[in-house]
């Protein structure tokens, strides 16, 4: 990938090991997760009522969210629990331990189903 369009927004040491961060990009929340296979980047609130997703439980390679019980694969950023949504998903990149996103999502895992009026 090209090195233009991609901002640093984090030193790869702020994100603790099976651990995420939650980062603000130009008004984008954006999750970065640290996984056993490196770093990777969604969208950084849950898709039902925009909870933070740095504040959800973390179990193995799902995360879920406590306000409704919404789960997600951090790998895919696919939906468990309900299985039709999922996360938008950034690229990302590690330079010199520096983390570098770019602000477009992968169109391919874009989720447009409104989960707001859901309570699952």
């Amino acid at each position: 990938m090209p090195e233009h369009n991609f901002t640093s927004v984090c030193k790869t040491t702020d994100v603790p090991p099976n651990g995420v961060k939650n980062v603000n990009l130009n008004g984008l929340e954006i999750a970065i997760f640290n996984t056993k296979d490196g770093f990777i980047a969604h969208s950084g609130v849950c898709k039902h009522n925009a909870f933070k997703l740095e504040l959800c439980e973390i179990a193995g390679d799902m995360i879920t969210c406590p306000l409704h019980g919404w789960k997600y694969r951090i790998s895919t950023g696919k939906g468990i629990k309900p299985s039709w949504t999922c996360l938008d998903t950034y690229p990302l990149k590690v330079i010199e331990g520096n983390i570098l996103i770019k602000p477009l999502a992968d169109e391919s895992n874009k989720d447009t189903f409104d989960t707001s009026a859901y309570d699952w």
